[in-house]
């Protein structure tokens, strides 16, 4: 066993906890360490199909709590805006784009933050359907939506518990959207694991699910919200050091 497989399956775990208690942050962990270990093109399918798992584990626990109109109004048109993800990446330079969402997101994430010091709220129809729309270029282009729906929740106070729950069917959907578009638009992409590597892999994410389970009744709305701008921030960095890092070698 390689040991590149040992460091994608503690990503796997530390992802799959991060999810289960904020909502978010399992492309974040995860990708940086699966492009280093199966290479950029096979991280993507590893990721998204990881990442339905993950929120597969999940949703059964937060179905209750899940806001649906709010994820329609969300997933449609990220669902919609994958394909011209996908061709966007293939058309522009990749590290190029990668630095150029990475700028937009910090100072995106900077904004949402100092207008959630604030007691106004900012939500309705065109701020979900724009926010979608970008989380499914971005998550298809560059393989890293979360600072835009990090925005988007800090912006309109969504309730943790509610945002934490509805992420799930999201990450869902658009995963396996993407999965399926990436094999129509750009087949192949598999990493070279035998059948009992899948299977393998299986376990870190149960287990940080687990985890993340204890974490999340342990954890307050001020302290959440807290995790999900730095989450955001953080996914703003990778995007951006990522960037930087391909226009330099």
């Amino acid at each position: 066993m390689e040991w590149t497989f040992l460091v994608a399956l503690v990503a796997l775990a530390i992802g799959a906890l991060a999810q289960r208690t904020v909502g978010m942050g399992f492309g974040l962990v995860v990708t940086p360490t699966m492009v280093l270990a199966v290479g950029p093109i096979e991280a993507v399918l590893v990721v998204n199909a990881f990442g339905v798992v993950t929120c597969a584990m999940i949703i059964g626990r937060v179905w209750r709590d899940v806001d649906w109109r709010g994820l329609a109004w969300l997933v449609l048109p990220a669902i919609a805006l994958t394909i011209p993800g996908i061709l966007l990446a293939q058309a522009a330079d990749a590290d190029v784009l990668k630095v150029a969402v990475g700028v937009l997101a910090l100072v995106g994430v900077a904004v949402s933050a100092g207008f959630a010091s604030t007691e106004r709220a900012l939500d309705g129809a065109p701020l979900r359907l724009g926010t979608g729309a970008l989380v499914g270029v971005l998550n298809s282009s560059v393989g890293l939506g979360a600072p835009v729906i990090g925005m988007f929740a800090i912006l309109s106070r969504w309730d943790h518990r509610v945002f934490a729950a509805t992420m799930q069917p999201f990450w869902i959907l658009l995963s396996l959207s993407t999965v399926i578009a990436r094999q129509v638009v750009a087949p192949g992409g598999a990493p070279p694991w035998s059948w009992w590597m899948w299977l393998v892999a299986v376990v870190p994410v149960l287990l940080g699910v687990v985890v993340g389970e204890r974490v999340a009744a342990r954890i307050d709305q001020r302290t959440a919200r807290r995790a999900v701008i730095a989450f955001s921030l953080l996914s703003g960095i990778a995007v951006l050091v990522t960037g930087i890092v391909g226009l330099v070698a």
